[in-house]
């Protein structure tokens, strides 16, 4: 499955981590200018599309809930 990131958002000591976890769930990762989801969402919020699941959360140990769950 792909998973695509937004630098802006998920951007700062966060990409690195977000990138790993990614990686580490059997995603093929990008980092992208814009994904979109800041129309939708939060700007500043951890914004990923991880195959058909949109996820935009707060910080990471929310990321790791919503990518879990």
């Amino acid at each position: 499955m792909e998973a695509k990131v937004c630098k802006f958002c998920a951007g700062g000591e966060r990409l690195d981590e977000v990138m790993k976890l990614l990686e580490e769930k059997g995603y093929s990762v990008s980092v992208e200018e814009c994904i979109g989801l800041c129309a939708k969402y939060a700007c500043g919020n951890i914004n990923v599309i991880a195959g058909e699941k949109e996820i935009s959360v707060g910080n990471f140990e929310e990321f790791v809930k919503a990518l879990e769950g």
